[in-house]
C-alpha cells in the first residue's frame, strides 16, 4: 500500500447496494450503487443503468465527472496499491477519454503519477479535464510510423506497451492495461451485476457496449447464471463512437474477450446514425444528453423492447465529454449543465 495515505475510503452499504467513497486531497468520490431508471421511446419501454452515478467531484467547484470506467479504474488501482506496485512506480494507460479521466481523478486522491496516451482525435473535453486533473497525456498522431493498426487507441496500446516492458522503463512505469487486467471485469462481477440483480427482477437481457470487453465479460460471468442474457454491441467500422471499438476493424482483440473465446461476429453492429439519432431523442424527450455509446446501447434495447423483450441498456456516460461535437451534429445548439444529472432525485421521476 502506498504508505502516506492522506485519503479516506468507505464502504456503503444501503437497500442491498455497496458503494464506496473516497475522500482525498481536492477530491472526493463516488463508486457504486447506481441508479436505474426507465426510458420510453418509439412506443417502447426499456430499463437503463445510469453509470455516471460513479463520479468525482473537484472540491471548492460545481465540477463531476462520472462514467463507468471509474468502477473499473477504482478496482484496479486498488489492486494495483494492495500489492505495493503504486509505491514506486508511474502509472500510464492507453484511453481515449473516461479511462483515462477517472484513473487521473484516482491518482489524486490516491497520490499517484499517472501519464495518459491519447489520440488526438480524443475531444477538447476530455483533453481540458485530464488537465485540469494535472495528468499530461501523450499524444498519438496519425502519421505515427509504423502504424500499428486502422485504429489510433491500437497504436496508444502499442506505445504503453513498450514503456511497460522496455528494459529501459519498465521499473519507471506501470501499465494497468484494462484490456487485461482481470479487475476490469471483476469491477462488474462484483458490483454492477449484483445491483442490477438487486435493483431489477426477470429480466430478458443487459446490453453494454464493446470497449475492452470489461463490462461485458463481468456481467455475462454473474448475469447468466440468473438466465438474464447479455449482449454485447460494437459500433459500425470507422464509426464516431469514442470508448468502443468495431473487433473486425480493429487488429488487436482484448485480452479479456479472447478469455472467453469471444469473437467480431458475436455482437451486435449498430450505426452511427441510428446511435446519434438516439441520443438526439432522449435528450429532445428526457432534456438527458447522454454519451455516443449509451446511444448504441439504447438503440438497440428499442428494438428488443418492441418485441416484447425486457431490457436494462448500461449507459456509460453523460455526454459531457462530447458538447462540441454534439454541437456541429446539430444535437445540440447551447452550453449545457450536467450537474443536475447528478442528481438522483433527478431521476425519480423516470424512475420504474
Amino acid at each position: 500500500m502506498i504508505e502516506d495515505q492522506k485519503f479516506k475510503l468507505s464502504t456503503i452499504e444501503s437497500n442491498g447496494l455497496t458503494s464506496y467513497t473516497i475522500d482525498g486531497d481536492g477530491i472526493s468520490a463516488n463508486i457504486g450503487g447506481t441508479p436505474i431508471f426507465k426510458l420510453e421511446l418509439d412506443g417502447a419501454s426499456f430499463y437503463a443503468k445510469a453509470e455516471w452515478f460513479n463520479y468525482f467531484t473537484i472540491k471548492g467547484t460545481n465540477f463531476k465527472h462520472g462514467s463507468v470506467k471509474m468502477r473499473s479504474a477504482f478496482f484496479m488501482v486498488k489492486g494495483a496499491m494492495e500489492n505495493g506496485s503504486l509505491e514506486t512506480k508511474t502509472v500510464i494507460e492507453p484511453t481515449s477519454g473516461n479511462m483515462g479521466i477517472a484513473i487521473a481523478a484516482l491518482s489524486k486522491i490516491f497520490s499517484f503519477k499517472f501519464i495518459p496516451i491519447i489520440s488526438y482525435k480524443v475531444t477538447d473535453e476530455v483533453k481540458e479535464i485530464l488537465k485540469m486533473l494535472g495528468s499530461k497525456p501523450i499524444e498519438v498522431d496519425d502519421n505515427l510510423c509504423p502504424r500499428v493498426s486502422n485504429t489510433d487507441t491500437d497504436q496508444a496500446i502499442a506505445i504503453a506497451k513498450s514503456y511497460a516492458q522496455s528494459p529501459a522503463t519498465r521499473d519507471k512505469y506501470l501499465w494497468l492495461n484494462q484490456y487485461e487486467n482481470n479487475f476490469n471485469p471483476l469491477a462488474h462481477a462484483k458490483s454492477t451485476a449484483s445491483e442490477i440483480m438487486t435493483q431489477v427482477k426477470e429480466l430478458d437481457a443487459v446490453l453494454t457496449g464493446i470497449g475492452t470487453g470489461g463490462t461485458y465479460v463481468g456481467l455475462k460471468s454473474e448475469l447468466e447464471k440468473m438466465k438474464i442474457n447479455v449482449i454485447g454491441i460494437q459500433p459500425q467500422p470507422n464509426h464516431k463512437i469514442q470508448g468502443l471499438r468495431n473487433l473486425k476493424e480493429s487488429l488487436l482483440m482484448p485480452a479479456i474477450l479472447e478469455s472467453i473465446g469471444a469473437k467480431p461476429d458475436d455482437f451486435k453492429v449498430v450505426k452511427d446514425v441510428d446511435a446519434f439519432n438516439c441520443i438526439k431523442e432522449i435528450y429532445k424527450k428526457y432534456n438527458l444528453l447522454l454519451g455516443p455509446s449509451s446511444g448504441v446501447t439504447c438503440h438497440e434495447a428499442i428494438n428488443m423492447a418492441q418485441k416484447g423483450k425486457k431490457v436494462l441498456a448500461i449507459l456509460a456516460d453523460t455526454g459531457q465529454n462530447y458538447t462540441n461535437m454534439y454541437r456541429k451534429m446539430g444535437i445540440i445548439d447551447s452550453e449545457q449543465d450536467f450537474e443536475f444529472m447528478y442528481n438522483k432525485a433527478m431521476l425519480a421521476n423516470l424512475r420504474y
